[in-house]
């Protein structure tokens, strides 16, 4: 007699337009094809999140009692969920979610997150709500501020990772390579005037070169303001908004470079074979930058220290020629699977999945 698949309620910053998050999920999914677990999103915008995944999903407010009472485990994750530099209320969603679900007597797990930045309230809420919960932590600082607070962590990484290669496309004129067009991408990001002003100075030096530009957007609704802020800098730079993550990966692959002022924008590259670099606004940019020995400058502090200009060069050198280390991110992705292992075995205990 078979065995009931486990429905798992997956928690997260899903259906909002952030295609990070949404790459997230997807490579969350591809990892689960073939384990009994029978996935449920909270979401958003459900009808987008079944549309663009292919999966059951429910409204993260109204339809959150009742999901995680029909659910045999929530899993809260991937992304930077556990924070409070963006707002206080977010963190406590979060946490009532793991805190619903022990009420309710369901299995709990964080997977694939970044923990932090916190303030010193968060760090305590952080602390009462996950001591017990199985943690899963994508990153080198989160790993450590995990320690600081006494709870016990294991090291995976970011589910998007577990995307499928990216197809290279052909080349389509004179001058373009096999590998795609050679444009230098810039990801912007909103919130960060001065990784934008950042951009803009290495997008001016790489057109002036003769180069070619393309700025993408991986959260529209946010980063519109500053994509079209950059564009008005550099007109000559092709802007592109995808709505999809199969649609971004595309604006991504072939690309001469990436540099990004979003952790997915590099991740998102490193996952189609280009050469990424960062702006460290957040310390999971760093720490994926150090596990897979890409480039990460710091976002600059002012006007006057000469930190936008040291960033631009740093940048610069990384432009003028990129490296991808192939094996670091090989090593990430495994890292990646078997983290997904250890959530189906040990955590869920259902078995490991039939996926990557």
């Amino acid at each position: 007699m078979s065995r009931r698949n486990l429905r798992l309620l997956i928690s997260g910053y899903y259906g909002a337009g952030n295609l990070g998050d949404e790459a997230l999920l997807a490579g969350l999914l591809v990892a689960l094809r073939g384990a009994p677990v029978t996935p449920v999103v909270a979401s958003l915008d459900p009808r987008a999140t079944e549309r663009d995944h292919g999966v059951a999903a429910v409204d993260r407010w109204r339809g959150l009692p009742g999901a995680v009472l029909r659910a045999d485990a929530v899993l809260s994750g991937g992304g930077g969920l556990l924070q409070d530099v963006t707002s206080s209320r977010s963190l406590g969603y979060y946490l009532g979610v793991l805190r619903l679900a022990r009420l309710l007597r369901k299995r709990a797990v964080v997977f694939a997150q970044s923990l932090g930045p916190l303030s010193d309230d968060g760090e305590e809420r952080v602390r009462r709500a996950l001591h017990g919960v199985p943690l899963g932590l994508r990153d080198l600082p989160s790993l450590e501020l995990a320690a600081r607070l006494g709870l016990e962590a294991r090291a995976v990484a970011d589910t998007a990772l577990l995307l499928p290669p990216c197809d290279a496309p052909a080349a389509t004129g004179p001058g373009e390579d096999e590998a795609g067009d050679g444009a230098l991408v810039l990801v912007p990001r909103a919130g960060y005037p001065a990784v934008g002003n950042v951009l803009s100075d290495l997008g001016r030096a790489h057109l002036d070169a003769g180069g070619r530009l393309r700025i993408v957007l991986l959260h529209a609704s946010a980063d519109e303001p500053e994509g079209q802020r950059l564009r008005a800098r550099l007109p000559e730079a092709e802007l592109v908004v995808p709505s999809t993550v199969d649609a971004a990966r595309s604006a991504l692959r072939g690309a001469h470079a990436i540099v990004s002022g979003r952790l997915h924008g590099m991740v998102l590259g490193a996952t189609c074979g280009v050469p990424v670099a960062g702006l460290a606004y957040d310390p999971k940019v760093a720490g994926f930058g150090a596990e897979v020995g890409a480039p990460v400058v710091p976002v600059p502090t002012g006007a006057e220290d000469g930190s936008r200009e040291a960033a631009v060069a740093a940048l610069t050198r990384f432009s003028d020629d990129p490296r991808l280390d192939v094996a670091a991110v090989e090593r990430m992705t495994a890292r990646a699977q078997s983290g997904v292992r250890w959530l189906l075995d040990e955590v869920l205990h259902v078995g490991s999945s039939s996926g990557p």
